[in-house]
C-alpha cells in the first residue's frame, strides 16, 4: 500500500507546491502593477458628495486635490478626509470607496451659533470656532456677542466655547421675555473678568452678570430692589447683579441720561 500511495502523494505535493508558488507570484504581480502603473479599470470617474449645504460640492472636490488618472486603489482615504477637514465649515468628514470607480465623500457642516464681534463680526460655531466673517443680515438674526480682544482674529481660530455657550444662553433667556416682552437684549459683552455685560438698548440700562449667576433669582432680586425704590428700569442707568449679597444699581441723572 505504501508503495502503491508513494507515487500519488509525490504528484500531490508537486501539485501543491506549484499552486503555491503560482499564487505568490501572482501576488506580487498584482503589487508590482499596482504600485507602478494606475489600474485603469479603477480609475476614479465619479465623485459624489452628500451632506453639505453651505459649502459648494466642487469646493470639497477641488479640496481632494486628486490627479486626473487618481486610481481607487491607490488614494489614501485618512488623508483626503484630513485635506477636507481643512475648510472650517467642515465639522466632520468621511471618504470610502464604491467599486469600481467611485470616491464617496460625506461631510457635515458647522452651523452658525451667534455673532462674535471683535475687530469685526464673525459667525462662529456652538464649539467658538470662528467660520468666516458675518455679513449684515447674519447679525440680525442670531445672539451679538462682543469681546475685546488685543489680536485681530482669523477663520479657523478658536473661541472658549464655554464663554460661547454661557452668552448665547442669556442672550436666548432675555428673547423669551425675561423682563417682558419688550425688553431684550441688544448686545452682549464677555468681560475680561469673565462676567457679562447685557445691554438692553436705547432707553434702557446695562446689566452686569457673573458666569455663575443664576439669572432668574437675580433678575428677581432686582425687581424687588426696583420696586422698594418705586423706580423703573427705564429711570437706571445701569444694575449690577454680580454680587451675592447686594444689587448695586445707579439711577439717570437728573434731566435724563
Amino acid at each position: 500500500m505504501g508503495l502503491r500511495l508513494g507515487p500519488r502523494l509525490r504528484r500531490g505535493v508537486k501539485v501543491a507546491a506549484l499552486s503555491a508558488s503560482l499564487i505568490v507570484l501572482g501576488w506580487l504581480a498584482w503589487q508590482q502593477v499596482s504600485l507602478s502603473t494606475p489600474l485603469r479599470y479603477f480609475q476614479i470617474s465619479n465623485l459624489i458628495v452628500e451632506g453639505n449645504g453651505r459649502v459648494p460640492t466642487a469646493a470639497i472636490i477641488d479640496s481632494l486635490a486628486l490627479p486626473s488618472n487618481a486610481s481607487l486603489l491607490q488614494v489614501d482615504l485618512k488623508e483626503l478626509a484630513a485635506a477636507v477637514l481643512r475648510n472650517p465649515w467642515i465639522k466632520t468628514a468621511r471618504v470610502s470607496r464604491r467599486l469600481p470607480t467611485t470616491l464617496l465623500v460625506y461631510v457635515s457642516e458647522h452651523v452658525p451659533h451667534t455673532i462674535v464681534v471683535a475687530d469685526r463680526p464673525y459667525l462662529v460655531s456652538e464649539d467658538g470656532l470662528i467660520l468666516q466673517e458675518a455679513s449684515p443680515a447674519e447679525i440680525s438674526d442670531l445672539p451679538l456677542l462682543r469681546l475685546h480682544t488685543d489680536h485681530p482674529f482669523g477663520t479657523g481660530e478658536r473661541i472658549d466655547p464655554a464663554r460661547i455657550e454661557q452668552g448665547a444662553r442669556l442672550w436666548q433667556r432675555f428673547h423669551q421675555g425675561t423682563l417682558g416682552p419688550d425688553v431684550q437684549a441688544r448686545e452682549i459683552r464677555l468681560e475680561g473678568d469673565g462676567s457679562y455685560t447685557v445691554s438692553l438698548g436705547s432707553g434702557l440700562p446695562y446689566l452686569r452678570f457673573r458666569e455663575e449667576d443664576g439669572l432668574q433669582w437675580r433678575l428677581d432680586r432686582l425687581a424687588r430692589v426696583l420696586k422698594m425704590r418705586g423706580t423703573t428700569l427705564r429711570e437706571l442707568e445701569y444694575a449690577d447683579l454680580r454680587f451675592a449679597d447686594k444689587v448695586i444699581v445707579k439711577p439717570l441723572p437728573k434731566g435724563g441720561a
